[in-house]
């Protein structure tokens, strides 16, 4: 069981990326992991809806703010990588966006997505819980500032309804894996983290927590 989405994830932004690349960070937030690519990618944009996060970003050549849910301000063709960290929960359009993933990349571009399975019966779960519950749990477990939680829909969350939505704007998958992330929201109480590694490990795969996927 893979047990790290950024390593999942680095071997498929190795696989679409190559040098002179341009690319877009769909959802960048504060920072972003195209930064270890710069190597390879001669522009990175920006977009987020959130301006003062999209502000900060250090990392990218330019941020202009722009609604994920609505047209996004490029010309067709104008990407080789279209990549969304953790954002395909929070859509409410996801018909209309994945047809702007798909619009926005150059022939033979790809789109490399990270996102929450609520398939996974934790994920699931979780989602009932009352928003404080949720907010403490992603603070102390997956680390992250209050600020920098944003409200969930999960429209298109499960390994099928992806698949069918990002078919749907034309993509076929070059990878669908499935990451067992739990532990990570264990982190802060001494033990935990194993023993939800250990409980994931039993799930069948698609039940995972987290989704790392390319589509071209």
């Amino acid at each position: 069981m893979e047990t790290d989405h950024t390593l999942v994830e680095r071997r498929l932004l190795d696989e679409a990326l190559r040098p002179g690349s341009t690319a877009l960070d769909a959802g960048c937030g504060r920072t972003t992991r195209l930064r270890d690519y710069r190597d390879r990618i001669v522009r990175l944009v920006g977009v987020d809806s959130d301006e003062a996060a999209g502000r900060e970003n250090p990392y990218v050549d330019e941020f202009l703010v722009a609604d994920l849910d609505e047209r996004l301000p490029f010309d067709d063709a104008s990407f080789d990588l279209v990549y969304a960290n953790f954002v395909v929960e929070h859509l409410r359009r996801p018909e209309a966006t994945f047809a702007e993933w798909r619009r926005v990349p150059r022939t033979g571009g790809r789109l490399v997505l990270l996102t929450s399975n609520r398939a996974s019966p934790f994920m699931a779960a979780g989602d009932l819980a009352p928003e404080r519950v949720r907010l403490a749990i992603k603070r102390r477990g997956a680390g992250a500032a209050e600020r920098d939680v944003y409200r969930t829909a999960y429209l298109v969350n499960t390994p099928e309804q992806l698949v069918r939505a990002a078919a749907a704007a034309g993509f076929e998958p070059v990878a669908v894996e499935y990451v067992g992330t739990l532990h990570r929201y264990g982190a802060a109480v001494p033990g935990l983290g194993p023993v939800l590694k250990g409980v994931e490990r039993t799930l069948p795969a698609r039940r995972r927590s987290t989704i790392v996927a390319a589509f071209r």
